[in-house]
Protein backbone atom coordinates (compact mmCIF):
# COMPACT_ATOMS: atom_id res chain seq x y z
CA UNK A 1 0.00 0.00 0.00
CA UNK A 2 1.42 3.40 -1.01
CA UNK A 3 0.84 6.30 1.36
CA UNK A 4 0.19 9.76 -0.11
CA UNK A 5 2.98 12.26 0.09
CA UNK A 6 2.67 14.58 3.11
CA UNK A 7 2.21 17.66 0.93
CA UNK A 8 -0.51 15.96 -1.13
CA UNK A 9 -2.34 14.81 1.99
CA UNK A 10 -2.17 18.31 3.47
CA UNK A 11 -3.48 19.81 0.22
CA UNK A 12 -6.39 17.37 0.15
CA UNK A 13 -7.26 18.19 3.75
CA UNK A 14 -7.22 21.91 3.02
CA UNK A 15 -9.30 21.49 -0.14
CA UNK A 16 -11.90 19.58 1.84
CA UNK A 17 -11.85 22.06 4.74
CA UNK A 18 -12.54 25.12 2.60
CA UNK A 19 -15.95 23.99 1.26
CA UNK A 20 -16.99 22.88 4.75
CA UNK A 21 -16.03 26.26 6.17
CA UNK A 22 -18.00 28.06 3.46
CA UNK A 23 -21.09 25.94 4.13
CA UNK A 24 -20.75 26.43 7.89
CA UNK A 25 -20.47 30.21 7.49
CA UNK A 26 -23.46 30.30 5.14
CA UNK A 27 -25.51 28.27 7.62
CA UNK A 28 -24.50 30.58 10.46
CA UNK A 29 -25.42 33.67 8.43
CA UNK A 30 -28.82 32.17 7.54
CA UNK A 31 -29.50 31.44 11.21
CA UNK A 32 -28.41 34.96 12.17
CA UNK A 33 -30.83 36.41 9.61
CA UNK A 34 -33.70 34.25 10.86
CA UNK A 35 -33.08 34.50 14.63
CA UNK A 36 -34.58 37.99 15.12
CA UNK A 37 -37.89 36.68 13.73
CA UNK A 38 -38.37 33.78 16.10
CA UNK A 39 -41.47 35.46 17.58
CA UNK A 40 -42.79 36.77 14.25
CA UNK A 41 -46.55 36.31 13.94
CA UNK A 42 -47.31 35.76 10.24
CA UNK A 43 -49.48 38.17 8.27
CA UNK A 44 -51.56 37.98 5.08
CA UNK A 45 -51.44 34.50 3.51
CA UNK A 46 -48.83 33.48 6.07
CA UNK A 47 -51.41 34.03 8.82
CA UNK A 48 -53.89 31.80 6.96
CA UNK A 49 -51.39 28.95 6.68
CA UNK A 50 -50.29 29.39 10.29
CA UNK A 51 -53.94 29.16 11.35
CA UNK A 52 -54.20 25.89 9.41
CA UNK A 53 -51.32 24.47 11.44
CA UNK A 54 -52.93 25.54 14.72
CA UNK A 55 -56.28 24.09 13.58
CA UNK A 56 -54.62 20.76 12.70
CA UNK A 57 -53.13 20.45 16.18
CA UNK A 58 -56.24 21.74 17.99
CA UNK A 59 -58.45 19.23 16.12
CA UNK A 60 -56.04 16.29 16.39
CA UNK A 61 -55.32 15.92 12.66
CA UNK A 62 -58.89 15.71 11.42
CA UNK A 63 -58.72 15.45 7.63
CA UNK A 64 -60.95 18.48 7.16
CA UNK A 65 -58.36 20.75 8.78
CA UNK A 66 -55.41 19.22 6.93
CA UNK A 67 -56.90 20.70 3.75
CA UNK A 68 -55.64 24.25 3.97
CA UNK A 69 -57.74 26.95 2.31
CA UNK A 70 -58.85 24.59 -0.43
CA UNK A 71 -55.39 23.16 -1.05
CA UNK A 72 -54.74 19.43 -0.49
CA UNK A 73 -51.89 20.41 1.82
CA UNK A 74 -51.97 17.28 3.94
CA UNK A 75 -48.19 16.77 4.12
CA UNK A 76 -47.14 20.34 4.87
CA UNK A 77 -50.08 21.13 7.17
CA UNK A 78 -49.47 17.87 9.00
CA UNK A 79 -45.82 18.69 9.56
CA UNK A 80 -46.52 22.17 10.90
CA UNK A 81 -49.46 20.86 12.95
CA UNK A 82 -47.33 18.14 14.56
CA UNK A 83 -44.96 20.78 15.91
CA UNK A 84 -47.90 22.80 17.28
CA UNK A 85 -48.81 19.85 19.51
CA UNK A 86 -45.83 20.88 21.63
CA UNK A 87 -47.18 24.38 22.30
CA UNK A 88 -50.33 25.48 20.53
CA UNK A 89 -50.00 28.87 18.87
CA UNK A 90 -46.23 29.19 19.28
CA UNK A 91 -44.85 30.94 16.15
CA UNK A 92 -41.29 29.85 16.97
CA UNK A 93 -42.30 26.25 16.22
CA UNK A 94 -43.52 27.26 12.75
CA UNK A 95 -40.20 28.94 12.05
CA UNK A 96 -38.25 25.95 13.39
CA UNK A 97 -40.06 23.49 11.11
CA UNK A 98 -39.64 25.74 8.08
CA UNK A 99 -35.98 26.31 8.88
CA UNK A 100 -35.44 22.54 8.98
CA UNK A 101 -37.21 22.20 5.63
CA UNK A 102 -34.91 24.83 4.10
CA UNK A 103 -31.86 23.17 5.65
CA UNK A 104 -32.88 19.80 4.21
CA UNK A 105 -33.49 21.43 0.84
CA UNK A 106 -30.04 22.99 0.93
CA UNK A 107 -28.52 19.56 1.55
CA UNK A 108 -30.42 18.23 -1.46
CA UNK A 109 -29.24 21.13 -3.65
CA UNK A 110 -25.63 20.56 -2.60
CA UNK A 111 -25.91 16.84 -3.39
CA UNK A 112 -27.40 17.59 -6.79
CA UNK A 113 -24.61 20.02 -7.68
CA UNK A 114 -21.92 17.62 -6.46
CA UNK A 115 -23.41 15.00 -8.78
CA UNK A 116 -23.32 17.45 -11.65
CA UNK A 117 -19.72 18.41 -10.91
CA UNK A 118 -18.03 15.54 -9.05
CA UNK A 119 -14.54 16.83 -9.84
CA UNK A 120 -12.56 18.05 -6.83
CA UNK A 121 -11.78 21.36 -8.55
CA UNK A 122 -15.46 22.31 -8.24
CA UNK A 123 -16.00 21.55 -4.55
CA UNK A 124 -15.30 25.08 -3.34
CA UNK A 125 -17.42 26.56 -6.12
CA UNK A 126 -20.31 24.23 -5.27
CA UNK A 127 -20.08 25.32 -1.63
CA UNK A 128 -20.30 28.96 -2.73
CA UNK A 129 -23.30 28.43 -4.99
CA UNK A 130 -24.95 26.46 -2.16
CA UNK A 131 -24.31 29.42 0.14
CA UNK A 132 -26.08 31.65 -2.39
CA UNK A 133 -28.92 29.12 -2.39
CA UNK A 134 -29.57 29.07 1.36
CA UNK A 135 -29.28 32.88 1.58
CA UNK A 136 -31.84 33.61 -1.15
CA UNK A 137 -34.10 36.35 0.31
CA UNK A 138 -37.33 34.74 -0.94
CA UNK A 139 -36.35 31.38 0.60
CA UNK A 140 -35.67 32.98 3.98
CA UNK A 141 -38.93 34.93 3.76
CA UNK A 142 -40.79 31.64 3.23
CA UNK A 143 -39.26 30.33 6.45
CA UNK A 144 -40.67 33.11 8.63
CA UNK A 145 -43.88 33.44 6.59
CA UNK A 146 -45.44 29.94 6.30
CA UNK A 147 -45.96 28.99 2.68
CA UNK A 148 -47.08 25.83 0.91
CA UNK A 149 -44.54 26.71 -1.78
CA UNK A 150 -41.65 25.99 0.59
CA UNK A 151 -42.50 22.29 0.59
CA UNK A 152 -42.81 22.38 -3.21
CA UNK A 153 -39.32 23.88 -3.35
CA UNK A 154 -37.99 21.09 -1.13
CA UNK A 155 -39.70 18.36 -3.12
CA UNK A 156 -38.53 19.72 -6.48
CA UNK A 157 -34.88 19.92 -5.43
CA UNK A 158 -34.87 16.52 -3.74
CA UNK A 159 -36.74 14.75 -6.55
CA UNK A 160 -34.24 16.12 -9.05
CA UNK A 161 -31.33 14.94 -6.91
CA UNK A 162 -32.86 11.52 -6.16
CA UNK A 163 -33.59 10.86 -9.82
CA UNK A 164 -29.94 11.53 -10.61
CA UNK A 165 -28.97 9.13 -7.81
CA UNK A 166 -31.46 6.56 -9.14
CA UNK A 167 -33.20 6.29 -5.75
CA UNK A 168 -36.63 5.60 -7.15
CA UNK A 169 -38.56 4.82 -3.95
CA UNK A 170 -37.17 7.84 -2.10
CA UNK A 171 -38.04 9.99 -5.11
CA UNK A 172 -41.60 8.64 -4.99
CA UNK A 173 -41.79 9.53 -1.29
CA UNK A 174 -40.58 13.07 -1.91
CA UNK A 175 -42.94 13.39 -4.88
CA UNK A 176 -45.88 12.29 -2.75
CA UNK A 177 -45.04 14.85 -0.07
CA UNK A 178 -44.77 17.73 -2.54
CA UNK A 179 -47.93 16.63 -4.38
CA UNK A 180 -49.89 16.65 -1.13
CA UNK A 181 -48.64 20.10 -0.16
CA UNK A 182 -49.89 22.15 -3.09
CA UNK A 183 -51.25 21.59 -6.60
CA UNK A 184 -48.04 23.05 -8.01
CA UNK A 185 -46.23 20.14 -6.38
CA UNK A 186 -47.86 17.42 -8.46
CA UNK A 187 -47.37 19.53 -11.59
CA UNK A 188 -43.66 20.07 -11.00
CA UNK A 189 -43.12 16.47 -9.96
CA UNK A 190 -44.60 15.41 -13.28
CA UNK A 191 -42.42 17.92 -15.13
CA UNK A 192 -39.16 16.80 -13.49
CA UNK A 193 -40.01 13.11 -13.89
CA UNK A 194 -40.95 13.57 -17.55
CA UNK A 195 -37.69 15.42 -18.17
CA UNK A 196 -35.68 12.62 -16.58
CA UNK A 197 -37.51 9.90 -18.52
CA UNK A 198 -37.11 11.81 -21.80
CA UNK A 199 -33.44 12.55 -21.18
CA UNK A 200 -32.74 8.93 -20.25
CA UNK A 201 -34.62 7.65 -23.29
CA UNK A 202 -32.73 9.95 -25.66
CA UNK A 203 -29.33 9.05 -24.23
CA UNK A 204 -29.93 5.29 -23.92
CA UNK A 205 -28.25 3.19 -26.64
CA UNK A 206 -29.94 0.44 -28.62
CA UNK A 207 -33.30 -0.11 -30.26
CA UNK A 208 -36.59 1.50 -29.33
CA UNK A 209 -37.59 -1.60 -27.34
CA UNK A 210 -34.30 -1.57 -25.48
CA UNK A 211 -34.74 2.08 -24.59
CA UNK A 212 -38.25 1.49 -23.35
CA UNK A 213 -37.08 -1.37 -21.14
CA UNK A 214 -34.43 0.93 -19.69
CA UNK A 215 -37.26 3.05 -18.24
CA UNK A 216 -38.86 0.15 -16.35
CA UNK A 217 -36.90 0.83 -13.13
CA UNK A 218 -38.74 4.17 -12.96
CA UNK A 219 -42.02 2.34 -12.23
CA UNK A 220 -42.04 3.19 -8.46
CA UNK A 221 -41.93 6.90 -9.29
CA UNK A 222 -45.46 6.67 -10.69
CA UNK A 223 -46.83 6.09 -7.18
CA UNK A 224 -47.50 9.81 -6.39
CA UNK A 225 -49.74 10.08 -9.46
CA UNK A 226 -51.67 6.96 -8.45
CA UNK A 227 -52.14 8.27 -4.92
CA UNK A 228 -53.12 11.73 -6.09
CA UNK A 229 -55.56 10.32 -8.61
CA UNK A 230 -57.07 8.12 -5.89
CA UNK A 231 -57.45 11.14 -3.64
CA UNK A 232 -59.20 13.15 -6.36
CA UNK A 233 -61.55 10.25 -7.15
CA UNK A 234 -62.39 9.66 -3.48
CA UNK A 235 -63.01 13.36 -2.94
CA UNK A 236 -65.37 13.55 -5.90
CA UNK A 237 -67.28 10.52 -4.60
CA UNK A 238 -67.55 11.48 -0.94
CA UNK A 239 -67.75 15.27 -1.35
CA UNK A 240 -69.79 15.78 -4.51
CA UNK A 241 -70.05 19.33 -5.71
CA UNK A 242 -66.77 20.36 -4.10
CA UNK A 243 -63.47 20.77 -5.91
CA UNK A 244 -60.68 18.47 -4.66
CA UNK A 245 -58.08 21.05 -5.61
CA UNK A 246 -57.80 24.81 -5.41
CA UNK A 247 -58.73 26.62 -8.60
CA UNK A 248 -58.29 30.17 -9.81
CA UNK A 249 -58.18 32.05 -13.06
CA UNK A 250 -61.69 32.99 -14.03
CA UNK A 251 -62.88 29.47 -14.74
CA UNK A 252 -60.25 28.71 -17.41
CA UNK A 253 -59.33 24.99 -17.13
CA UNK A 254 -55.81 24.31 -15.85
CA UNK A 255 -54.94 22.24 -18.91
CA UNK A 256 -55.84 25.12 -21.21
CA UNK A 257 -53.79 27.57 -19.16
CA UNK A 258 -50.74 25.30 -19.25
CA UNK A 259 -50.65 25.29 -23.06
CA UNK A 260 -51.57 28.94 -23.53
CA UNK A 261 -48.85 31.58 -23.70
CA UNK A 262 -49.95 35.02 -22.56
CA UNK A 263 -47.69 37.96 -23.30
CA UNK A 264 -49.08 40.41 -20.77
CA UNK A 265 -48.12 42.34 -17.67
CA UNK A 266 -48.60 39.26 -15.47
CA UNK A 267 -46.06 37.25 -17.45
CA UNK A 268 -43.68 40.22 -17.50
CA UNK A 269 -43.92 40.39 -13.70
CA UNK A 270 -43.18 36.68 -13.31
CA UNK A 271 -40.17 36.90 -15.63
CA UNK A 272 -38.87 39.87 -13.65
CA UNK A 273 -39.29 37.96 -10.38
CA UNK A 274 -37.30 35.06 -11.81
CA UNK A 275 -34.54 36.83 -13.69
CA UNK A 276 -34.14 40.27 -12.08
CA UNK A 277 -35.35 40.47 -8.46
CA UNK A 278 -32.73 40.72 -5.69
CA UNK A 279 -29.70 40.54 -7.98
CA UNK A 280 -31.09 37.58 -9.96
CA UNK A 281 -29.95 39.53 -13.02
CA UNK A 282 -26.37 38.51 -12.19
CA UNK A 283 -26.81 34.73 -12.69
CA UNK A 284 -29.15 35.58 -15.57
CA UNK A 285 -26.24 37.46 -17.16
CA UNK A 286 -23.93 34.45 -16.74
CA UNK A 287 -26.47 32.21 -18.42
CA UNK A 288 -27.00 34.67 -21.27
CA UNK A 289 -23.24 35.06 -21.82
CA UNK A 290 -22.68 31.31 -21.77
CA UNK A 291 -25.57 30.73 -24.18
CA UNK A 292 -24.21 33.40 -26.56
CA UNK A 293 -20.75 31.83 -26.44
CA UNK A 294 -22.14 28.37 -27.11
CA UNK A 295 -24.26 29.64 -30.00
CA UNK A 296 -21.26 31.40 -31.51
CA UNK A 297 -19.22 28.20 -31.41
CA UNK A 298 -22.04 26.27 -33.00
CA UNK A 299 -22.40 28.84 -35.80
CA UNK A 300 -18.67 28.58 -36.46
CA UNK A 301 -18.98 24.77 -36.40
CA UNK A 302 -16.64 24.42 -33.48
CA UNK A 303 -17.13 21.57 -31.01
CA UNK A 304 -18.39 22.21 -27.49
CA UNK A 305 -15.61 22.81 -25.02
CA UNK A 306 -15.78 20.18 -22.26
CA UNK A 307 -15.48 21.19 -18.61
CA UNK A 308 -13.12 19.12 -16.50
CA UNK A 309 -14.96 17.48 -13.62
CA UNK A 310 -18.43 17.84 -15.15
CA UNK A 311 -20.93 15.00 -15.57
CA UNK A 312 -22.55 16.00 -18.88
CA UNK A 313 -25.45 13.57 -18.40
CA UNK A 314 -26.44 15.24 -15.12
CA UNK A 315 -25.93 18.83 -16.24
CA UNK A 316 -27.94 18.20 -19.41
CA UNK A 317 -30.82 16.82 -17.37
CA UNK A 318 -30.60 19.74 -14.91
CA UNK A 319 -30.78 22.31 -17.71
CA UNK A 320 -33.78 20.55 -19.26
CA UNK A 321 -35.59 20.20 -15.91
CA UNK A 322 -34.94 23.85 -14.99
CA UNK A 323 -36.17 25.16 -18.32
CA UNK A 324 -39.34 23.07 -18.28
CA UNK A 325 -40.01 23.95 -14.63
CA UNK A 326 -39.84 27.66 -15.44
CA UNK A 327 -42.15 27.19 -18.41
CA UNK A 328 -44.66 25.30 -16.24
CA UNK A 329 -44.56 27.90 -13.46
CA UNK A 330 -45.16 30.81 -15.81
CA UNK A 331 -48.19 29.20 -17.45
CA UNK A 332 -50.50 29.96 -14.51
CA UNK A 333 -50.13 33.65 -13.65
CA UNK A 334 -51.94 35.07 -10.62
CA UNK A 335 -50.43 37.48 -8.10
CA UNK A 336 -46.80 38.61 -8.23
CA UNK A 337 -45.82 36.56 -5.17
CA UNK A 338 -42.22 35.45 -5.59
CA UNK A 339 -42.88 32.36 -3.45
CA UNK A 340 -44.87 30.88 -6.34
CA UNK A 341 -41.64 30.68 -8.33
CA UNK A 342 -38.99 29.63 -5.81
CA UNK A 343 -38.81 26.03 -7.08
CA UNK A 344 -37.82 27.39 -10.47
CA UNK A 345 -35.34 29.79 -8.88
CA UNK A 346 -33.60 26.86 -7.19
CA UNK A 347 -33.03 24.85 -10.37
CA UNK A 348 -32.14 27.96 -12.36
CA UNK A 349 -29.45 28.77 -9.78
CA UNK A 350 -27.94 25.36 -10.50
CA UNK A 351 -27.99 26.14 -14.23
CA UNK A 352 -26.26 29.45 -13.56
CA UNK A 353 -23.24 27.62 -12.15
CA UNK A 354 -23.10 25.40 -15.23
CA UNK A 355 -23.07 28.59 -17.32
CA UNK A 356 -20.40 30.21 -15.17
CA UNK A 357 -18.18 27.15 -15.41
CA UNK A 358 -18.51 27.11 -19.21
CA UNK A 359 -17.39 30.74 -19.45
CA UNK A 360 -13.91 29.43 -18.66
CA UNK A 361 -13.11 32.02 -16.02
CA UNK A 362 -10.14 31.27 -13.78
CA UNK A 363 -10.99 29.60 -10.47
CA UNK A 364 -10.10 32.71 -8.45
CA UNK A 365 -12.32 34.96 -10.58
CA UNK A 366 -15.12 32.40 -10.55
CA UNK A 367 -15.04 32.14 -6.77
CA UNK A 368 -14.96 35.90 -6.34
CA UNK A 369 -18.05 36.15 -8.55
CA UNK A 370 -19.89 33.45 -6.61
CA UNK A 371 -18.83 34.82 -3.22
CA UNK A 372 -19.84 38.34 -4.23
CA UNK A 373 -23.24 37.12 -5.39
CA UNK A 374 -23.79 35.23 -2.12
CA UNK A 375 -22.91 38.38 -0.16
CA UNK A 376 -25.30 40.48 -2.25
CA UNK A 377 -28.27 38.14 -1.76
CA UNK A 378 -27.54 37.96 1.98
CA UNK A 379 -27.62 41.76 2.12
CA UNK A 380 -30.81 41.80 0.04
CA UNK A 381 -32.49 39.60 2.65
CA UNK A 382 -32.59 42.55 5.04
CA UNK A 383 -32.43 45.62 2.77
CA UNK A 384 -33.74 46.47 -0.69
CA UNK A 385 -30.39 47.45 -2.20
CA UNK A 386 -30.48 46.05 -5.74
CA UNK A 387 -30.40 49.14 -8.03
CA UNK A 388 -31.83 47.24 -11.01
CA UNK A 389 -34.83 46.01 -9.01
CA UNK A 390 -35.40 49.47 -7.56
CA UNK A 391 -35.37 50.96 -11.03
CA UNK A 392 -37.66 48.32 -12.54
CA UNK A 393 -40.37 48.20 -9.87
CA UNK A 394 -39.99 51.59 -8.28
CA UNK A 395 -40.13 51.99 -4.51
CA UNK A 396 -42.27 53.35 -1.71
CA UNK A 397 -40.98 54.91 1.52
CA UNK A 398 -40.98 52.86 4.68
CA UNK A 399 -39.56 55.29 7.19
CA UNK A 400 -36.08 56.24 5.97
CA UNK A 401 -35.85 53.01 3.95
CA UNK A 402 -37.53 52.10 0.70
CA UNK A 403 -39.15 48.86 -0.42
CA UNK A 404 -40.15 47.73 -3.90
CA UNK A 405 -43.59 48.69 -5.22
CA UNK A 406 -44.32 45.10 -6.21
CA UNK A 407 -47.65 45.81 -7.91
CA UNK A 408 -46.31 48.51 -10.21
CA UNK A 409 -45.77 46.24 -13.22
CA UNK A 410 -49.25 44.69 -13.22
CA UNK A 411 -51.37 47.19 -11.30
CA UNK A 412 -52.78 44.26 -9.32
CA UNK A 413 -54.18 44.22 -5.78
CA UNK A 414 -53.24 45.46 -3.22
CA UNK A 415 -51.56 48.78 -2.61
CA UNK A 416 -47.81 48.40 -3.09
CA UNK A 417 -48.24 44.74 -2.20
CA UNK A 418 -49.16 42.41 0.63
CA UNK A 419 -47.74 38.90 0.13
CA UNK A 420 -45.91 40.36 -2.85
CA UNK A 421 -43.68 42.15 -0.31
CA UNK A 422 -42.35 38.85 1.05
CA UNK A 423 -39.48 39.04 -1.44
CA UNK A 424 -37.11 39.45 1.53
CA UNK A 425 -37.25 39.62 5.31
CA UNK A 426 -37.84 43.37 5.24
CA UNK A 427 -41.63 42.97 5.27
CA UNK A 428 -41.46 41.60 8.84
CA UNK A 429 -41.00 45.19 10.07
CA UNK A 430 -44.71 45.70 9.37
CA UNK A 431 -45.52 43.14 12.07
CA UNK A 432 -43.04 44.66 14.51
CA UNK A 433 -44.38 48.20 14.12
CA UNK A 434 -48.02 47.11 14.14
CA UNK A 435 -47.34 45.41 17.47
CA UNK A 436 -45.84 48.66 18.75
CA UNK A 437 -49.00 50.52 17.75
CA UNK A 438 -51.27 48.01 19.48
CA UNK A 439 -49.27 47.81 22.70
CA UNK A 440 -49.11 51.60 22.95
CA UNK A 441 -52.58 52.70 21.88
CA UNK A 442 -55.01 49.82 22.40
CA UNK A 443 -56.58 49.58 25.82
CA UNK A 444 -59.95 47.83 25.33
CA UNK A 445 -61.48 45.18 23.11
CA UNK A 446 -64.14 47.55 21.76
CA UNK A 447 -61.70 49.79 19.93
CA UNK A 448 -61.75 49.15 16.18
CA UNK A 449 -58.59 49.01 14.09
CA UNK A 450 -58.81 50.78 10.75
CA UNK A 451 -56.46 50.36 7.81
CA UNK A 452 -56.21 51.87 4.32
CA UNK A 453 -58.17 50.24 1.49
CA UNK A 454 -57.18 46.65 0.60
CA UNK A 455 -54.95 46.35 3.68
CA UNK A 456 -57.37 44.55 6.00
CA UNK A 457 -56.67 40.94 4.92
CA UNK A 458 -55.05 39.14 7.88
CA UNK A 459 -52.94 42.17 8.74
CA UNK A 460 -53.95 42.03 12.41
CA UNK A 461 -55.39 38.61 13.30
CA UNK A 462 -55.85 37.95 17.02
CA UNK A 463 -54.66 40.16 19.85
CA UNK A 464 -53.57 39.01 23.29
CA UNK A 465 -55.75 40.53 26.03
CA UNK A 466 -52.85 40.88 28.46
CA UNK A 467 -50.06 42.19 26.24
CA UNK A 468 -52.08 43.75 23.38
CA UNK A 469 -49.75 42.05 20.91
CA UNK A 470 -50.68 40.03 17.84
CA UNK A 471 -50.77 36.34 18.64
CA UNK A 472 -51.52 32.91 17.19
CA UNK A 473 -52.63 31.67 20.59
CA UNK A 474 -56.32 31.27 21.23
CA UNK A 475 -56.48 31.27 25.01
CA UNK A 476 -56.62 34.78 26.43
CA UNK A 477 -56.92 36.37 22.98
CA UNK A 478 -59.66 38.08 21.00
CA UNK A 479 -60.40 39.04 17.40
CA UNK A 480 -60.61 42.83 17.22
CA UNK A 481 -62.92 44.60 14.81
CA UNK A 482 -60.71 45.39 11.81
CA UNK A 483 -62.04 47.57 9.01
CA UNK A 484 -60.85 49.65 6.10
CA UNK A 485 -61.42 53.39 5.99
CA UNK A 486 -64.22 53.29 3.38
CA UNK A 487 -66.16 50.67 5.39
CA UNK A 488 -66.06 52.81 8.52
CA UNK A 489 -67.67 55.65 6.63
CA UNK A 490 -70.81 53.63 5.87
CA UNK A 491 -71.10 51.82 9.21
CA UNK A 492 -74.07 52.88 11.34
CA UNK A 493 -73.55 53.45 14.18
CA UNK A 494 -69.84 54.14 13.76
CA UNK A 495 -67.32 52.51 16.14
CA UNK A 496 -67.00 54.93 19.06
CA UNK A 497 -63.22 54.88 18.90
CA UNK A 498 -60.76 53.67 16.32
CA UNK A 499 -57.03 53.36 15.80
CA UNK A 500 -56.09 54.22 12.24
CA UNK A 501 -52.80 52.58 11.20
CA UNK A 502 -51.34 54.20 8.11
CA UNK A 503 -49.35 51.19 6.88
CA UNK A 504 -46.78 52.36 4.29
CA UNK A 505 -47.74 49.80 1.63
CA UNK A 506 -51.28 51.17 1.41
CA UNK A 507 -51.94 53.52 -1.49
CA UNK A 508 -55.22 54.94 -0.17
CA UNK A 509 -54.40 58.56 0.64
CA UNK A 510 -58.03 59.61 1.11
CA UNK A 511 -59.13 57.47 4.05
CA UNK A 512 -57.56 59.60 6.74
CA UNK A 513 -59.00 62.84 5.37
CA UNK A 514 -62.45 61.32 4.87
CA UNK A 515 -62.51 59.83 8.37
CA UNK A 516 -62.04 63.32 9.80
CA UNK A 517 -65.59 64.09 8.65
CA UNK A 518 -66.94 61.66 11.25
CA UNK A 519 -64.18 61.53 13.83
CA UNK A 520 -62.09 63.85 15.94
CA UNK A 521 -58.57 62.95 14.87
CA UNK A 522 -55.89 62.82 17.53
CA UNK A 523 -52.29 63.85 16.91
CA UNK A 524 -50.10 61.73 14.66
CA UNK A 525 -48.23 59.06 16.62
CA UNK A 526 -45.01 58.00 14.91
CA UNK A 527 -43.66 54.51 15.58
CA UNK A 528 -40.13 53.75 14.43
CA UNK A 529 -37.56 50.98 14.69
CA UNK A 530 -34.25 50.70 12.89
CA UNK A 531 -35.18 53.47 10.46
CA UNK A 532 -38.55 51.89 9.56
CA UNK A 533 -41.62 53.85 10.60
CA UNK A 534 -45.37 54.15 10.31
CA UNK A 535 -47.95 56.53 11.70
CA UNK A 536 -51.10 55.86 13.70
CA UNK A 537 -53.99 58.05 14.87
CA UNK A 538 -56.51 57.61 17.68
CA UNK A 539 -59.95 58.87 16.61
CA UNK A 540 -63.15 59.45 18.55
CA UNK A 541 -66.55 59.48 16.83
CA UNK A 542 -68.57 62.66 16.85
CA UNK A 543 -71.97 61.91 18.34
CA UNK A 544 -73.88 63.93 15.74
CA UNK A 545 -71.99 62.59 12.71
CA UNK A 546 -74.40 60.83 10.30
CA UNK A 547 -73.46 57.69 8.44
CA UNK A 548 -72.65 58.05 4.78
CA UNK A 549 -75.03 56.37 2.37
CA UNK A 550 -73.24 53.60 0.46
Amino acid sequence: MTLPAPDAALGATRSAATPRAILAIAGAVALALLAPHVDFVPIWDGWAYAECAVDVAANRFALYFLRCYGHPAYAYSGLLGAAQLLDLGNPALLLAVNALILAATTVGFHRLMRRAFPGADHHTDIALVTAAFVLQPAFLASVVQPSLDLSVLAGTVWCTALLVERRWFWCAAAGTAMSFSKETGVLLYGVVLACYASWSFIRAPGTLATRMRALLPLAPTVAPFVLYGGYVLAFLIFRPGQSPVWAAGGGIPLGVRLITTRFDAGLASYLALLFVLDFAWLPSAWIAASAATGLSRRVRRRPARPIAGEDRAVTGFLVLAAAMTLIALTRVVTYSNVRYLIAGTALWLGVSYIALARLRLGPVIRRLVLGGYAALVATSAIRTVDPVSRSLWGTFPFGSHRMLDMTSITGECCGAGRDQLAYSLEFTKLHDLTDSVLTTLMRDTATAIVLPSQMRYHTIGRVDRATWRRTLRRDGAFDPLVMTGPMVLIRNPPPPSIIYIAVPNGKDSTSLAELSSRYDVGPERRFASGGYALSAYVMTARVSAPARTP
